[in-house]
């Protein structure tokens, strides 16, 4: 029998006046929430386009290769889906105010935003998971978004970078796992880090300031923590998540 467990969502922008009321909170979150969903639906919805744009060029250009036409569908098919399910928990967020976590395998939502991920060059994904540490307790697509947001990051990093590697990481941390995607960029710049989960900060030059917020809203929701490391070679990014053996 599934392993559900309903967690209260904090808000994305942290009420400045620790007095005001619930439903003061909510509109400033509402408020987040309609920025974040323009920043989440961007990537699902241009590589929807994309998938399809492929597709009509294939039929102008030759009658052969149907098999080929049915797969770019079918991925146009997943992303379109995906910007749906996005919509809808969010929609299930404003209405009760909470997320249901159920047991998920760490492996599957890693594969899983591995696959959606759009990558313009080549990069070298490492999938270093430890066999113990990968029933978590989770929502399968709050969570998958995290990881899409991380990855996004990483792949963005690694512009210019001569190696171009990404290592997706678990271990066992208690009654938590601990999950950690790491890159070969640039890393962080002195005092970045600080600043680095605060809503619409940014060092994109079209970025919304926006991804990192919302990774750390979901995963504290959680009951987890994210946290931003220096040192090494690039940058990582560190997540905890409530193992599933561990929930009582």
């Amino acid at each position: 029998m599934a392993n559900r467990q309903a967690v209260r969502l904090p808000s994305l922008v942290h009420a400045q006046d620790r007095g005001a009321s619930a439903a003061e909170s909510r509109l400033t979150a509402m408020s987040a929430m309609a920025s974040t969903l323009v920043h989440e639906l961007s990537q699902p919805i241009t590589a929807s386009q994309n998938y399809l744009q492929a597709t009509a060029y294939r039929l102008r250009s030759q009658i052969q290769g149907l098999e080929a036409m049915l797969d770019v569908l079918d991925h146009a098919s997943a992303q379109t889906r995906k910007a749906g399910e996005i919509i809808g928990r969010m929609r299930d967020f404003m209405v009760s105010g909470t997320i249901t976590g159920q047991r998920q395998d760490l492996g599957e939502l890693v594969a899983s935003a591995c696959m959606m991920l759009r990558l313009d060059a080549p990069v070298e994904i490492v999938r270093a998971l430890d066999p113990d540490a990968l029933d978590v307790i989770a929502d399968r697509v709050q969570i998958g978004q995290v990881l899409s947001n991380l990855l996004a990051n990483a792949v963005d990093a690694l512009s210019g970078s001569d190696t171009r590697r990404i290592t997706i990481s678990s271990r066992a941390a208690g009654r938590m796992v601990e999950v950690r995607v790491a890159d070969t960029g640039p890393g962080f710049g002195e005092g970045e880090i600080a600043q680095l989960f605060e809503p619409f900060y940014t060092t994109k030059p079209a970025g919304t300031g926006l991804g990192l917020p919302l990774c750390r809203m979901i995963v504290e929701a959680h009951g987890g923590r994210i946290w931003a490391e220096r040192g090494g070679e690039g940058a990582t990014i560190a997540f905890t998540l409530r193992a599933a053996d561990a929930e009582g």
